[in-house]
Protein backbone atom coordinates (compact mmCIF):
# COMPACT_ATOMS: atom_id res chain seq x y z
CA UNK A 1 0.00 0.00 0.00
CA UNK A 2 1.52 3.34 -1.09
CA UNK A 3 1.83 6.07 1.52
CA UNK A 4 2.89 9.67 0.95
CA UNK A 5 4.33 12.22 3.36
CA UNK A 6 2.28 15.44 3.28
CA UNK A 7 4.56 18.46 2.82
CA UNK A 8 1.64 20.89 2.20
CA UNK A 9 3.70 23.01 -0.20
CA UNK A 10 0.83 25.25 -1.36
CA UNK A 11 -0.58 25.56 2.16
CA UNK A 12 2.64 26.52 3.93
CA UNK A 13 3.62 28.95 1.16
CA UNK A 14 0.46 30.99 0.50
CA UNK A 15 1.83 33.04 -2.39
CA UNK A 16 2.30 29.85 -4.40
CA UNK A 17 -1.49 29.54 -4.25
CA UNK A 18 -2.26 32.89 -5.91
CA UNK A 19 -3.22 31.05 -9.11
CA UNK A 20 -5.81 29.11 -7.11
CA UNK A 21 -7.16 32.40 -5.74
CA UNK A 22 -7.49 33.76 -9.28
CA UNK A 23 -9.30 30.58 -10.32
CA UNK A 24 -11.73 30.96 -7.42
CA UNK A 25 -12.27 34.64 -8.19
CA UNK A 26 -12.88 34.00 -11.90
CA UNK A 27 -15.33 31.22 -11.04
CA UNK A 28 -17.23 33.55 -8.72
CA UNK A 29 -17.24 36.36 -11.29
CA UNK A 30 -18.41 34.00 -14.04
CA UNK A 31 -21.39 32.93 -11.96
CA UNK A 32 -22.25 36.59 -11.36
CA UNK A 33 -22.22 37.34 -15.09
CA UNK A 34 -24.19 34.18 -15.81
CA UNK A 35 -27.02 34.86 -13.37
CA UNK A 36 -26.98 38.68 -13.21
CA UNK A 37 -25.90 39.75 -16.67
CA UNK A 38 -27.95 42.97 -16.85
CA UNK A 39 -26.83 44.11 -13.41
CA UNK A 40 -23.22 43.55 -14.38
CA UNK A 41 -23.65 45.63 -17.53
CA UNK A 42 -25.11 48.40 -15.41
CA UNK A 43 -22.11 48.30 -13.08
CA UNK A 44 -19.71 48.47 -16.02
CA UNK A 45 -21.50 51.61 -17.20
CA UNK A 46 -21.45 53.14 -13.69
CA UNK A 47 -17.69 52.64 -13.40
CA UNK A 48 -17.02 54.40 -16.69
CA UNK A 49 -16.50 51.42 -18.97
CA UNK A 50 -14.59 48.17 -19.05
CA UNK A 51 -11.28 49.57 -17.80
CA UNK A 52 -12.92 51.31 -14.85
CA UNK A 53 -14.78 48.11 -13.98
CA UNK A 54 -11.60 46.01 -14.17
CA UNK A 55 -9.78 48.50 -11.92
CA UNK A 56 -12.45 48.43 -9.22
CA UNK A 57 -12.61 44.65 -9.58
CA UNK A 58 -8.89 44.41 -8.94
CA UNK A 59 -8.85 46.96 -6.12
CA UNK A 60 -12.03 45.87 -4.36
CA UNK A 61 -12.07 42.19 -5.33
CA UNK A 62 -8.75 40.48 -5.97
CA UNK A 63 -6.45 42.41 -3.60
CA UNK A 64 -8.68 42.07 -0.49
CA UNK A 65 -9.16 38.36 -1.13
CA UNK A 66 -5.42 37.77 -0.72
CA UNK A 67 -6.09 38.07 3.02
CA UNK A 68 -8.85 35.45 2.60
CA UNK A 69 -6.35 33.14 0.92
CA UNK A 70 -3.72 33.61 3.63
CA UNK A 71 -6.14 32.99 6.51
CA UNK A 72 -7.74 29.91 4.93
CA UNK A 73 -4.32 28.36 4.29
CA UNK A 74 -3.13 29.23 7.80
CA UNK A 75 -6.20 27.50 9.24
CA UNK A 76 -5.55 24.40 7.11
CA UNK A 77 -1.92 24.30 8.23
CA UNK A 78 -2.86 24.63 11.91
CA UNK A 79 -5.57 21.99 11.47
CA UNK A 80 -3.08 19.52 9.96
CA UNK A 81 -0.67 20.11 12.83
CA UNK A 82 -3.35 19.86 15.53
CA UNK A 83 -4.78 16.62 14.10
CA UNK A 84 -1.29 15.25 13.31
CA UNK A 85 -2.16 14.66 9.67
CA UNK A 86 1.31 14.05 8.25
CA UNK A 87 0.89 10.97 6.05
CA UNK A 88 -1.79 9.66 3.73
CA UNK A 89 -2.30 6.17 2.36
CA UNK A 90 -3.19 6.46 -1.31
CA UNK A 91 -6.39 4.44 -1.38
CA UNK A 92 -9.77 5.84 -2.53
CA UNK A 93 -11.24 5.32 0.93
CA UNK A 94 -8.44 7.08 2.80
CA UNK A 95 -8.29 9.95 0.31
CA UNK A 96 -12.06 10.49 0.60
CA UNK A 97 -11.82 10.38 4.39
CA UNK A 98 -9.00 12.94 4.25
CA UNK A 99 -11.06 15.28 2.04
CA UNK A 100 -14.03 15.02 4.41
CA UNK A 101 -11.84 15.53 7.47
CA UNK A 102 -10.62 18.95 6.30
CA UNK A 103 -14.12 20.12 5.25
CA UNK A 104 -14.92 21.78 8.64
CA UNK A 105 -12.03 24.20 8.12
CA UNK A 106 -13.66 25.59 4.97
CA UNK A 107 -17.08 25.72 6.65
CA UNK A 108 -15.94 27.92 9.56
CA UNK A 109 -13.24 29.95 7.77
CA UNK A 110 -15.69 32.72 6.79
CA UNK A 111 -16.18 33.83 10.38
CA UNK A 112 -12.44 34.38 10.83
CA UNK A 113 -11.30 35.90 7.55
CA UNK A 114 -14.35 38.09 6.90
CA UNK A 115 -13.42 41.01 9.26
CA UNK A 116 -9.88 41.29 7.87
CA UNK A 117 -10.92 40.89 4.24
CA UNK A 118 -13.66 43.49 4.56
CA UNK A 119 -11.32 45.89 6.37
CA UNK A 120 -8.77 45.67 3.55
CA UNK A 121 -11.56 46.13 1.01
CA UNK A 122 -12.85 49.22 2.85
CA UNK A 123 -9.38 50.80 2.99
CA UNK A 124 -8.82 50.24 -0.74
CA UNK A 125 -12.27 51.08 -2.09
CA UNK A 126 -13.25 54.03 0.12
CA UNK A 127 -9.88 55.79 0.11
CA UNK A 128 -9.55 58.60 1.12
CA UNK A 129 -13.13 59.13 2.39
CA UNK A 130 -13.10 57.02 5.54
CA UNK A 131 -16.05 56.95 7.94
CA UNK A 132 -16.08 54.68 11.01
CA UNK A 133 -19.87 54.38 11.27
CA UNK A 134 -20.18 53.53 7.57
CA UNK A 135 -17.34 51.00 7.89
CA UNK A 136 -18.90 49.19 10.85
CA UNK A 137 -22.40 49.21 9.38
CA UNK A 138 -21.66 48.16 5.79
CA UNK A 139 -18.32 46.36 5.87
CA UNK A 140 -18.54 44.54 9.21
CA UNK A 141 -22.08 44.07 10.51
CA UNK A 142 -23.60 44.10 7.06
CA UNK A 143 -21.35 41.32 5.78
CA UNK A 144 -22.24 38.73 8.42
CA UNK A 145 -25.25 37.28 6.65
CA UNK A 146 -26.37 33.86 5.44
CA UNK A 147 -26.40 35.11 1.85
CA UNK A 148 -22.79 36.33 1.90
CA UNK A 149 -21.68 33.18 3.74
CA UNK A 150 -22.90 30.95 0.90
CA UNK A 151 -21.55 33.37 -1.73
CA UNK A 152 -18.11 32.98 -0.17
CA UNK A 153 -18.41 29.23 0.36
CA UNK A 154 -17.68 28.22 -3.26
CA UNK A 155 -14.48 30.33 -3.61
CA UNK A 156 -13.29 29.17 -0.19
CA UNK A 157 -13.84 25.52 -1.16
CA UNK A 158 -11.88 26.09 -4.38
CA UNK A 159 -9.03 27.75 -2.45
CA UNK A 160 -8.94 25.11 0.28
CA UNK A 161 -9.34 21.95 -1.75
CA UNK A 162 -7.29 23.34 -4.64
CA UNK A 163 -4.33 24.00 -2.32
CA UNK A 164 -4.67 20.69 -0.47
CA UNK A 165 -4.98 18.53 -3.58
CA UNK A 166 -2.35 20.51 -5.48
CA UNK A 167 0.07 19.91 -2.60
CA UNK A 168 -0.88 16.23 -2.50
CA UNK A 169 -0.24 15.83 -6.23
CA UNK A 170 3.20 17.46 -5.92
CA UNK A 171 4.08 15.18 -2.99
CA UNK A 172 3.08 12.07 -4.97
CA UNK A 173 5.11 13.12 -8.02
CA UNK A 174 8.13 14.05 -5.88
CA UNK A 175 8.03 10.70 -4.09
CA UNK A 176 7.94 8.88 -7.43
CA UNK A 177 10.90 10.92 -8.70
CA UNK A 178 12.88 10.08 -5.57
CA UNK A 179 12.17 6.38 -5.98
CA UNK A 180 13.18 6.55 -9.62
CA UNK A 181 16.46 8.28 -8.77
CA UNK A 182 17.12 5.73 -6.04
CA UNK A 183 16.65 2.85 -8.46
CA UNK A 184 18.94 4.31 -11.12
CA UNK A 185 22.22 2.46 -11.61
CA UNK A 186 25.18 4.67 -10.61
CA UNK A 187 28.49 5.15 -12.33
CA UNK A 188 30.50 1.99 -11.51
CA UNK A 189 33.65 4.06 -11.01
CA UNK A 190 31.93 5.74 -8.05
CA UNK A 191 31.36 2.44 -6.23
CA UNK A 192 33.50 1.51 -3.29
CA UNK A 193 33.95 -2.24 -2.95
CA UNK A 194 34.55 -3.14 0.70
CA UNK A 195 36.83 -6.03 1.58
CA UNK A 196 35.31 -8.91 3.59
CA UNK A 197 36.49 -8.98 7.20
CA UNK A 198 37.55 -5.33 7.18
CA UNK A 199 34.49 -4.11 9.09
CA UNK A 200 32.67 -4.88 12.31
CA UNK A 201 30.32 -7.83 11.79
CA UNK A 202 29.10 -8.88 15.26
CA UNK A 203 28.47 -7.19 18.58
CA UNK A 204 27.92 -8.27 22.16
CA UNK A 205 24.51 -7.08 23.25
CA UNK A 206 22.71 -7.16 26.58
CA UNK A 207 19.02 -6.96 27.49
CA UNK A 208 16.83 -7.97 30.42
CA UNK A 209 17.32 -11.67 29.61
CA UNK A 210 21.12 -11.55 29.57
CA UNK A 211 23.94 -11.23 27.07
CA UNK A 212 24.00 -12.47 23.49
CA UNK A 213 25.80 -12.01 20.20
CA UNK A 214 24.07 -10.16 17.37
CA UNK A 215 25.03 -9.73 13.73
CA UNK A 216 25.26 -6.04 12.86
CA UNK A 217 23.78 -6.64 9.39
CA UNK A 218 20.52 -7.74 11.09
CA UNK A 219 20.21 -4.56 13.17
CA UNK A 220 17.69 -1.96 12.03
CA UNK A 221 19.67 0.93 13.51
CA UNK A 222 21.92 2.03 16.40
CA UNK A 223 20.96 4.89 18.71
CA UNK A 224 21.96 6.87 21.77
CA UNK A 225 19.68 7.57 24.72
CA UNK A 226 20.73 9.20 27.99
CA UNK A 227 24.42 8.51 27.24
CA UNK A 228 23.74 4.81 26.69
CA UNK A 229 24.13 3.06 23.34
CA UNK A 230 21.66 0.59 21.87
CA UNK A 231 21.28 -1.71 18.88
CA UNK A 232 17.73 -2.11 17.57
CA UNK A 233 17.42 -5.72 16.42
CA UNK A 234 14.44 -7.81 15.16
CA UNK A 235 14.57 -9.71 18.48
CA UNK A 236 14.62 -6.57 20.63
CA UNK A 237 16.66 -3.65 21.88
CA UNK A 238 20.17 -4.46 23.11
CA UNK A 239 22.55 -2.35 25.14
CA UNK A 240 26.02 -2.18 23.60
CA UNK A 241 29.36 -0.75 24.71
CA UNK A 242 30.51 0.89 21.49
CA UNK A 243 29.92 4.62 20.99
CA UNK A 244 28.39 6.18 17.88
CA UNK A 245 31.82 7.41 16.75
CA UNK A 246 33.33 3.94 17.14
CA UNK A 247 30.44 2.35 15.26
CA UNK A 248 30.71 4.89 12.45
CA UNK A 249 34.41 4.07 12.03
CA UNK A 250 34.07 0.28 12.29
CA UNK A 251 30.81 -0.47 10.47
CA UNK A 252 30.72 -1.01 6.71
CA UNK A 253 29.96 2.46 5.21
CA UNK A 254 28.24 0.78 2.26
CA UNK A 255 25.69 -0.80 4.60
CA UNK A 256 25.33 1.75 7.39
CA UNK A 257 24.81 5.51 7.38
CA UNK A 258 24.90 8.03 10.22
CA UNK A 259 21.82 10.20 9.74
CA UNK A 260 22.51 12.42 12.75
CA UNK A 261 24.65 12.61 15.88
CA UNK A 262 22.73 9.94 17.81
CA UNK A 263 21.59 7.53 15.09
CA UNK A 264 23.16 5.15 12.54
CA UNK A 265 20.75 3.29 10.26
CA UNK A 266 21.05 0.08 8.26
CA UNK A 267 20.47 0.94 4.59
CA UNK A 268 19.07 -2.57 4.05
CA UNK A 269 15.95 -1.58 5.96
CA UNK A 270 15.27 1.86 4.42
CA UNK A 271 11.76 1.83 2.92
CA UNK A 272 11.48 5.44 1.76
CA UNK A 273 12.38 9.00 2.60
CA UNK A 274 10.67 12.35 2.03
CA UNK A 275 10.82 15.97 3.12
CA UNK A 276 9.18 16.48 6.50
CA UNK A 277 9.48 20.03 7.89
CA UNK A 278 11.93 22.70 9.07
CA UNK A 279 14.70 21.49 6.77
CA UNK A 280 14.45 17.89 7.96
CA UNK A 281 13.75 14.67 6.09
CA UNK A 282 11.78 11.70 7.41
CA UNK A 283 13.20 8.21 6.80
CA UNK A 284 10.79 5.30 7.06
CA UNK A 285 12.28 1.94 8.00
CA UNK A 286 11.14 -1.54 6.98
CA UNK A 287 10.40 -2.66 10.52
CA UNK A 288 7.32 -4.37 12.01
CA UNK A 289 6.14 -1.00 13.35
CA UNK A 290 7.21 1.05 10.29
CA UNK A 291 9.47 3.14 12.52
CA UNK A 292 10.67 6.54 11.36
CA UNK A 293 13.71 8.67 12.05
CA UNK A 294 14.61 12.17 10.90
CA UNK A 295 17.67 13.53 9.15
CA UNK A 296 18.87 17.11 8.58
CA UNK A 297 18.99 18.47 5.02
CA UNK A 298 22.79 18.73 5.21
CA UNK A 299 23.05 14.92 5.17
CA UNK A 300 20.63 14.43 2.27
CA UNK A 301 23.01 14.31 -0.70
CA UNK A 302 25.42 11.89 0.95
CA UNK A 303 22.46 9.76 2.03
CA UNK A 304 21.22 9.60 -1.59
CA UNK A 305 24.68 8.60 -2.82
CA UNK A 306 24.93 5.83 -0.25
CA UNK A 307 21.49 4.50 -1.18
CA UNK A 308 22.40 4.41 -4.87
CA UNK A 309 25.66 2.56 -4.23
CA UNK A 310 23.94 0.16 -1.85
CA UNK A 311 21.17 -0.71 -4.31
CA UNK A 312 23.80 -1.44 -6.97
CA UNK A 313 26.00 -3.64 -4.82
CA UNK A 314 23.82 -5.33 -2.16
CA UNK A 315 26.88 -6.63 -0.34
CA UNK A 316 26.28 -9.15 2.47
CA UNK A 317 28.68 -10.47 5.07
CA UNK A 318 28.35 -13.69 6.99
CA UNK A 319 31.68 -14.04 8.86
CA UNK A 320 32.34 -16.52 11.66
CA UNK A 321 31.57 -15.46 15.20
CA UNK A 322 35.26 -15.64 16.01
CA UNK A 323 35.55 -12.17 14.49
CA UNK A 324 33.62 -10.62 17.39
CA UNK A 325 34.99 -7.30 18.61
Amino acid sequence: MTEVLLNLKYIRRPFKSLSILLLAFLTFESFNWLFAFEQKLSKVANYGGVLGYIWILFRGGILPEISTLVIVLMMLNIYHEACRIKRLELTPRNILRYEIKILPVMLVAFFLFNPLTQTVRYLLVEFPNYDLEFYLDKYIQGTYSVRLYFIYLIPVMIIGYGSVNGSLLIDILEQRRQRKRTNETPDPFQSLTPQPGAFLTHLKGKNSFGETIIAVQDCFWFETEDRYYYAIHPTGRFSITKTMNELEQELNPELFFRTKRNCIINLSFVASYAYWENGKYSIRMQTPNNDETDMPRARLQEFKNRLVRFSAQEVEYLPPKSEII
